[in-house]
């Protein structure tokens, strides 16, 4: 590696892609970084848009708004189509691998991560090309347990890194998960100490509006999601306090 390297973050909003944003930005201290956001047509675009509009303030580093929406367009996931309903996953079925296998699919967007780390690394090549400053690629990917999906993992990021080399000219960029290995409680434990504003994270898959609480709008989570339900079990883990307004 030459030097300290700059960073592309792709960032969603989560717990995971936002602490991993404040990871690389304060532990790793890059010299510069841009934060990018992909719109594909998710139905929680607007509050992951509000939570790392709020971030990128935070961090002082600039965002940049992709659009996917064409991978909206074609993806049967339940997160890119408002009209399909979101069932209430229930506290044990959260660990049940067979439930797990289950669910894969309904949230499963053709080649998203690939993508998503593909825009990265186009940034960080023209970044090479036109000045001359070499950008490594960060996403938040982590190995979800009892079942991880297939992009969420070290093998994933092995073969992307590989792809990297022959997609690029000159190669030599790093695609990284720095959080890949963490229980999801691990990351909020990190988090905390880096200073997260956990209210301005968004885990949510249904989207369920805005409320105004002590002055402040906060996007509010639905809280019987599956992704709702291993965010408030990594909190409580944790030991940390969880500042988020839930519905249910």
């Amino acid at each position: 590696m030459d030097g300290q390297r700059s960073a592309v973050m792709m960032i969603s909003g989560g717990v995971d892609s936002v602490t991993t944003a404040y990871h690389v930005a304060k532990e790793m201290r890059p010299k510069n970084m841009l934060l990018v956001f992909a719109d594909y047509r998710q139905r929680t675009y607007r509050y992951e848009e509000f939570c790392i509009e709020q971030v990128s303030k935070d961090l002082g580093f600039p965002l940049k708004k992709i659009d996917l929406r064409w991978l909206g367009d074609i993806s049967t996931s339940v997160l890119t189509h408002p009209e399909k309903e979101i069932a209430e996953t229930r506290h044990e079925d959260l660990w049940d691998p067979e439930k797990a296998r289950e669910r894969i699919l309904k949230w499963w967007d053709p080649c998203r991560n690939a993508l998503l780390l593909l825009v990265g690394l186009s940034h960080a090549e023209s970044f090479y090309i036109s000045k001359g400053e070499r950008y490594n690629v960060y996403i938040g990917i982590r190995r979800e347990t009892p079942v991880p999906m297939k992009d969420n993992t070290p093998e994933f990021l092995a073969e992307m890194n590989r792809l990297a080399e022959q997609a690029t000219h000159h190669g030599g960029y790093e695609i990284s998960a720095p959080l890949i290995t963490y229980d999801k409680d691990k990351v909020v434990k990190l988090g905390t100490k880096l200073g997260v504003p956990w209210e301005y994270t968004y885990s949510c898959y249904a989207g369920y509006g805005f409320r105004d609480v002590e002055g402040r709008r906060l996007p509010v989570h639905c809280g019987v999601c599956s992704n709702c339900g291993r965010r408030k079990l990594a909190f409580r883990d944790a030991g940390v306090r969880d500042p988020s307004v839930y519905a249910k």
